[in-house]
């Protein structure tokens, strides 16, 4: 059975791209609700720490010395006061110190320590601990909810979710490099971008010439209602999915140099790369001798942050000899170029307010990633 849409759906309105008021309902019901991812866990030092933002609200994780992480609202208990105002830092000690009036908490569990003020003969400071934010650190990766209480479970975190997954332990993996960018568009905009390969002969000639499946605009070989019957009566990897001949990796030459991933070594060789993605903040994407890890996060209606995190296995990043620099070039040409025709399909909304487009067939994952936000904004 293909996985293509069988007749013709409508796309979300155009002006939920911009709306400021559609925005805000995303923010409150998807990003406060939903699991967000934050980032790997070796790419904070230890006894350092990193903030976000998520819309208003400030998130500051700390990496302590005994390794253990800890996420917290950065916001004083005294009177509201934003605590860590840099992106990211070294820890001076193990306590987090207030820069405004001094109050002092234990960096491992947010503990009020102590106020710089005359003493209270009643004053309980355990009310007045830092908040902290539930999180959960799956297999090396962290995420962050700030709904109450919810629970992490794969299953209906991820969507698609890859067996070949259980294979790998990221916990040992490596981050190699970091790469951050704006772009001007909406969050949805670049989630439907990657959930599609129309645009990739076009948009995509390097990437499409080293996954010859792209060149015939589909993300599967199951994608295409006759599949089955071209993968026998062909060998190419244009219909038999994979990589170009002769390349092992998201790469500018294809060449792993010697570093293949082994656990899963024959499904890359089948598919030539392995995803997985969570809705509505990461994807992640498993290629011949690396990971890469994208987060999301929106910064108003019409602008996305992206940060990129390459990881690799321990042995790789310690070789003088291997070139990290063709993986990373390769994945940052990629996404400069989803980037910049993202911020043109934006600048074409604004003409037809609230009219609808059309999903064609290879376009299912947009389907159901636009089901996902109608049912959490609950117009379905």
């Amino acid at each position: 059975m293909s996985n293509a849409l069988k007749t013709p759906k409508k796309s979300l309105p155009f002006n939920w791209y911009y709306d400021e008021k559609t925005y805000q309902s995303e923010i409150k019901k998807i990003f406060n609700n939903e699991w967000i991812y934050l980032c790997h866990v070796d790419s904070i030092k230890c006894k350092h720490y990193r903030t976000l933002a998520v819309d208003n609200k400030s998130i500051v994780i700390i990496k302590n010395d005994d390794e253990k992480i800890s996420v917290f609202f950065n916001t004083c208990m005294h009177r509201g006061s934003q605590i860590f105002h840099k992106e990211e830092g070294k820890m001076n000690s193990s306590m987090i110190i207030c820069p405004y009036h001094q109050w002092s908490y234990k960096s491992s569990n947010g503990e009020l320590l102590n106020t710089t003020s005359i003493k209270y003969e009643k004053f309980s400071k355990k009310e007045y601990g830092l908040k902290t934010v539930n999180h959960y650190i799956w297999n090396g990766l962290v995420f962050i909810n700030l709904g109450k209480n919810k629970k992490f479970n794969k299953k209906s975190v991820f969507q698609y979710y890859d067996d070949a997954f259980e294979k790998l332990n990221f916990n040992k993996f490596v981050t190699g490099h970091i790469w951050k960018k704006k772009v001007k568009c909406n969050w949805k905009i670049y989630w439907e971008n990657y959930s599609e390969c129309l645009h990739c002969p076009n948009i995509h000639p390097e990437l499409s010439e080293l996954v010859p499946l792209y060149q015939r605009r589909l993300v599967d070989i199951k994608d295409h209602p006759e599949w089955n019957i071209l993968k026998d009566k062909y060998s190419n990897p244009k219909f038999q999915g994979g990589l170009k001949n002769g390349s092992q990796t998201w790469s500018t030459d294809g060449d792993a140099q010697g570093h293949l991933l082994e656990s899963v070594k024959e499904e890359l060789e089948s598919k030539g790369q392995i995803y997985i993605s969570t809705w509505p903040s990461m994807f992640l994407g498993v290629y011949g001798d690396h990971v890469r890890v994208v987060r999301l996060i929106p910064l108003g209606p019409e602008e996305v942050e992206l940060t990129a995190e390459w990881l690799f296995q321990e042995n790789t990043i310690n070789d003088n000899n291997y070139q990290k620099s063709n993986v990373i070039d390769f994945g940052i040409l990629v996404m400069n170029q989803d980037a910049d025709i993202a911020e043109i399909n934006q600048r074409g909304l604004y003409n037809l307010g609230s009219k609808q487009g059309v999903l064609m067939p290879e376009e299912y994952i947009i389907y159901e990633f636009q089901k996902y936000v109608k049912r959490k904004i609950k117009v379905i």
